[in-house]
């Protein structure tokens, strides 16, 4: 798959709306006749919607940040693979979403991991599968950055964990008690990093 078939792809993702709409329906259904995976998927997409609204109502954009992204060549079709379970997401999505309507000319597009394996198996993290990927092209189908899954920070965390053989349950509460400690705010800091970069190397 060339860059070319993956915007291709990306442009009939989601919208943010539509991904929202999406979301809050199917966590109104019942959960009577889930099994106990299912039923512990959609609590956490509970749980997640709920985080992102606190990033939505705590959420104020830096200057620096706003620059980077009004300064970038225009137009972008910005990507965001991810699914509604993921915490990482529910505390990336609102900073990307606030910085793509900055600009008429930036396109956010959705997709669900899961409905896109094709999609992600070309942007795997370490050979692994990993969400949410951030990445934005031109339209000339070229790559001009990527970004994710998670900030460096709660990454190094997790992999001392994991290292330590710590149950996946303790791995999830440490992961998502190190972003409601405001450490969602590392999303923007590399973000900027990112950005930084991709105009260095469009200046070389």
């Amino acid at each position: 798959m060339d860059f070319r078939e993956i915007t291709e792809k990306v442009r009939n993702g989601l919208t943010y709306d539509a991904f929202m709409v999406d979301w809050t329906e199917k966590n109104a259904l019942p959960m009577k006749g889930l099994d106990k995976a299912a039923r512990r998927m959609r609590y956490y997409s509970i749980y997640n919607l709920e985080r992102q609204g606190r990033v939505d109502e705590m959420y104020v954009m830096r200057d620096e940040f706003r620059d980077l992204v009004l300064s970038l060549p225009g137009p972008q079709l910005w990507m965001f693979i991810t699914e509604d379970w993921c915490v990482d997401s529910a505390y990336s999505l609102p900073i990307i979403r606030d910085a793509a309507a900055l600009r008429d000319d930036i396109t956010l597009r959705l997709l669900k991991r899961d409905e896109n394996l094709d999609l992600i198996d070309q942007f795997l993290t370490n050979g692994a599968i990993s969400i949410p990927v951030f990445a934005g092209f031109s339209s000339d189908h070229d790559l001009r950055f990527r970004w994710g899954p998670q900030p460096v920070a709660i990454r190094d965390i997790r992999s001392e964990l994991q290292a330590s053989r710590k149950e996946g349950r303790i791995v999830a509460k440490t992961t998502a008690d190190w972003y409601a400690d405001e450490g969602w705010i590392e999303v923007e800091r590399e973000l900027i990093d990112t950005l930084q970069k991709t105009l260095r190397l469009q200046e070389i």
